[in-house]
């Protein structure tokens, strides 16, 4: 099967994929805590992947955002508990940045959420003062390289949609000029949909994400 297969594959079972992937991390810490002890963080962690299952398939990428800002907040409070320290640790951190990447609009309340429990957790693990002021500036850091790539100062060589979204762009490139030509879609919703999908590939027009998508599709289709 070929690598593209694969991934059109996965694309397809997202919901699956992923969801079978939480219960085998739900399934190892479990183990792990019949063999080292169960503790509040192995039986946090093994709770938030199972949750991770209902929550997918009942509010499928909606569900997404709120699901991994919980899940990084709950990331900082257990590594805080860990004995690596908290100050060089930036797993809740990637977890934002997915946020980000999912969910535009909750970039703020990301960025609240995490410096504040963060900052809550320092003062609960009276961890040194420097650490603190060094994770603040590394994750400073970090979040600016991630916003400059998003905002597309890295060109991207291929569109990242939802199936939802492609749906209407099928549309769109078949020659419907005016939203509410598209069917299967209220104009709020394609408004919506279109918008986001620009945001997340750059900030780029409605003209420039439509005329992207269509020589993705004229390249595809010439192999």
């Amino acid at each position: 099967m070929k690598v593209e297969e694969i991934k059109k594959y996965l694309d397809s079972y997202f919901n699956v994929f992923t969801s079978v992937l939480s219960l085998v991390i739900a399934a190892l810490y479990i183990f792990r805590g019949f063999y080292e002890g169960f503790n509040t963080g192995i039986l946090i962690v093994a709770f938030m992947n199972l949750i991770y299952i209902p929550v997918v398939f009942l509010f499928k990428r909606h569900g997404f955002s709120v699901f991994y800002l919980a899940y990084a907040v709950t990331l900082v409070f257990l590594i805080s508990m860990e004995e690596t320290k908290l100050f060089n640790n930036y797993t809740a951190l990637f977890m934002v940045c997915i946020v980000m990447m999912i969910q535009p609009k909750f970039e703020i309340l990301s960025y609240f959420c995490y410096f504040a429990s963060v900052s809550i957790a320092f003062i609960i693990d009276d961890e040194n003062l420097i650490h603190f002021f060094i994770h603040i500036v590394r994750s400073v850091w970090f979040i600016s390289i991630t916003s400059y790539i998003l905002n597309s100062h890295f060109e991207r060589k291929k569109l990242v949609l939802f199936e939802d979204e492609k749906m209407i762009l099928d549309q769109l490139c078949e020659g419907k000029v005016y939203q509410k030509e598209v069917e299967g879609f209220s104009e709020n919703t394609i408004y919506r949909k279109l918008k986001a999908a620009r945001e997340r590939n750059g900030n780029i027009s409605r003209d420039e994400l439509v005329e992207k998508y269509r020589k993705e599709k004229e390249y595809k289709s010439s192999f």
